[in-house]
Parts: structure tokens; sequence; C-alpha cells
């Protein structure tokens, strides 16, 4: 396959409305504050991710009725935290409602109590509902956003659902617009692009069972390589995922529309011909780290082949 430099976009140009400007930082956990997660059994000593590699980013948000709020916050890995206040930013300038952001901490680790106050959030050291191997949030690499809107919803065996929280039952029909009703905001779904632009393109929405329409995540391959790399390398990856995304996306408009959209990560393991960017980091370090330090070349692998 033939291939040329891949000219990487600029962020600002997908900047939705210069307008209405939300601030955000990003800040290291105080001691105080990583004692307070420890405290509360957010964070262990086997927790794949320690303070040390987390930020909080704070931001403005706008509630349901419209009013603004400065107090919004996030724990995420400190390689994407740039990027998801981009994210932030992006929420307020579109108008996008957010009920709370505040970290999970303050409900005890206790995912059901975050859901059940409406709370968005990041960080949480604990295993995937009802599973053994750890949750994206662990990672610091998954956001929860509006679960009342935008709720948990599992099947069992006999095709009985579960809802959580309880309250997201009356958004399991997710049209926005219904008849005689009114308008429902807060819907990941008019959001997809925010996030998917910063870096967040895997959203639980796409999966058939569990369906959790509040979830956005890297992939797991990409978790366990970052957090086993030191910041600056995670850091240029995840740059580089994000730029190879937009460009992407500005080359092949309709087929990102579609989300039929291959990340970064498939564009490296293709190069280096190996099947995960993690086994492989393990083995070979400089292996990984010389192709993520390489030009990015204009790729049909952009493009995800449609399934049949």
């Amino acid at each position: 396959m033939k291939r040329q430099t891949l000219t990487l976009l600029p962020l600002a140009l997908t900047l939705v409305s210069p307008m209405l400007l939300a601030d955000s930082s990003v800040a290291e956990l105080s001691e105080q504050r990583c004692q307070k997660m420890v405290e509360a059994g957010v964070l262990t000593p086997d927790a794949p991710v320690q303070c040390d590699r987390l930020r909080a980013v704070n931001f403005d948000y706008m509630d349901f009725e419209g009013q603004s709020h400065n107090n919004g916050e996030v724990i995420v890995l400190d390689a994407v935290a740039s990027h998801v206040a981009t994210i932030f930013e992006r929420l307020y300038a579109l108008k996008f409602p957010i009920q709370q952001a505040q970290p999970i901490f303050n409900y005890q680790g206790d995912d059901n109590q975050s859901m059940a106050a409406n709370n968005t959030s990041a960080f949480n050291y604990r295993p995937i509902a009802g599973k053994s191997s750890l949750s994206i949030h662990a990672y610091g690499l998954a956001i929860d956003i509006n679960p009342k809107q935008n709720p948990f919803i599992e099947f069992a065996e006999q095709g009985q659902s579960t809802i959580s929280p309880v309250e997201g039952a009356k958004y399991a029909n997710r049209m926005k617009y219904r008849y005689a009703k009114a308008e429902r905001n807060g819907f990941a779904e008019d959001v997809l692009t925010t996030f998917a632009d910063s870096g967040f393109l895997y959203w639980g929405g796409f999966w058939n069972t569990p369906i959790d329409y509040q979830h956005f995540q890297v992939s797991r391959d990409m978790a366990y390589l970052m957090t086993a790399m030191t910041t600056t390398n995670a850091t240029q990856f995840f740059d580089n995922y994000v730029g190879w995304y937009q460009s992407c996306k500005a080359m092949y408009p309709g087929a990102y529309a579609e989300h039929r959209v291959n990340d970064y990560s498939v564009y490296l393991k293709t190069n280096l011909k190996v099947t995960s960017l993690n086994e492989t980091f393990k083995q070979s370090p400089e292996k990984v780290l010389a192709a993520i330090k390489a030009p990015l070349q204009r790729s049909e692998l952009c493009v995800r082949a449609q399934v049949k």
C-alpha cells in the first residue's frame, strides 16, 4: 500500500462554539486527597495506577436547569488529563447538561451510590460489574456521564433486564424527541463526537450486553500499555492517538459518521505486525516507542471494513 506523510489537524479546528467559554484546569493530587481515596477504598497498593499518575481535572459545567457551576471534577490518568479537560470545555460550549461531577471517593467508591446521585465520574479502583477483571475505571481511562439519563442495562440468560440506577428505567427508550412528550437532554448519544475527538471513542452504548450508555473508555490494551509507560511516553502515545483520529475523520468523514473507525492502536499494530501493543511493550519497549516516535503515515487503515 502506498503511503504518504500524514498531516495532523490542530485540535482547535473542532471547537464548537467560541461564544460560551469554560474554565478548566489539571492538577496533581495532594497527599491529603490521596489519603481520602485510600480511606474510601478507591485506591489501594494493588491498584494498577497510583496517586502519582493521577490528575484532577476541574471544569465548569451547566446543569439541567441551565445554571452554570465551577466545581466539576473528575480524576483520570495523567497522560489523558488535558484531553479530558477539552471534553468538558466542549460540553459546556454545547450547553450539554451535567447533573454533577464529583470524584467517587465522595461515595466511598460505591458505584451504585454514585449512579443513584446521577454523578459523572472517572477513576475508581474496582472490578467490572459482576466480574473479577478490573474495570477500565481502575486505570483512570473511563468516564461515566449522567448515569440517570444514560443507564447501565444488564440482561440475564432468560432475557430479564436489570437497569442501574433504577431511575434510569424511564430513559431506556433512547428517543430524544417523543410524541406528545417533552424533549430530553443529557443523552450520551448527543456527544459521541465530543468524546471521540479527544480520544474516548469506545462507548458502552455500542455494546450488545450489557449496554452501558453512560460509559466512555479507551481499549483495554491501551490501558495496560499507557499505565506501563512513563508519563512522557504515554502522553505522546495518546496525543498521537487523538491526532490520528481527527486526521482520519477529516479524510473519511462519511465512514467516521458511521463509526467505522480503526484507531491509532490498529495502525501501530499493523506496522509492527503484532496483535497486542502491551505484550510487545513488555518484551521490547524500544520497538513500541520507536514506532510511536516515527512520523505518522496516511493510511487506509483509518476505516474499519464493513461487516457483511
